[in-house]
């Protein structure tokens, strides 16, 4: 038997590391949020609401360029923070559940559509009464880019009337001053 050759093992190597990251599922990062965001909705769970914005959220679930303009926002957020505070959250509104009210999330689907495009559908609405406008879903379109051999969300847009909303990561970035 032949000894391989080095060329031979370190294409091997590479090999398997390529497949690895390729095959990285790009909906993981996505669902962990949307369900943080769907618990924190869920009348039916005591205990406080959970951070979708955490701290450990950001640095393992978000990029280095997101988690860069959700600090900046968040030196100017929309309300003022608590005294002794500088910072606060900069949103005035549940960017997930997209609105300040909403109900139990139901029907979550999470969908990969390749390109590093993650689409989240939901049911946020029906709570609010009977009719086809309270069975509309909540559409987000998350972009998932591969960052340190992971994948991490890099924006997320709203589909609003069917169409593409704005950039919730450029929106951050204006409130930044970035």
């Amino acid at each position: 038997m032949q000894p391989l050759s080095a060329a031979f093992v370190l294409g091997l190597f590479f090999a398997s590391v390529a497949s690895g990251s390729a095959s990285a599922d790009v909906t993981e990062p996505v669902r962990e949020i949307v369900e943080a965001a769907a618990r924190s909705w869920d009348d039916t769970i005591d205990g406080p609401s959970e951070d979708v914005f955490s701290e450990d959220r950001l640095a393992r679930l978000f990029s280095r360029d997101f988690a860069r303009a959700f600090e900046a926002a968040s030196k100017n957020p929309p309300f003022d923070p608590p005294d002794g505070e500088t910072t606060g959250y900069p949103f005035d509104y549940d960017p997930i559940a997209q609105g300040q009210d909403g109900c139990p999330f139901e029907n979550i689907r999470i969908e990969d559509d390749g390109e590093g495009q993650v689409t989240a559908l939901f049911n946020n609405r029906r709570c609010f009464g009977e009719g086809a406008e309270y069975d509309v879903d909540t559409v987000l379109i998350f972009h998932v880019v591969d960052e340190g051999a992971r994948s991490v969300i890099d924006d997320i847009y709203p589909v609003v009337d069917g169409q593409s909303g704005t950039s919730i990561k450029q929106d951050l970035k204006v409130q930044g001053g970035i």
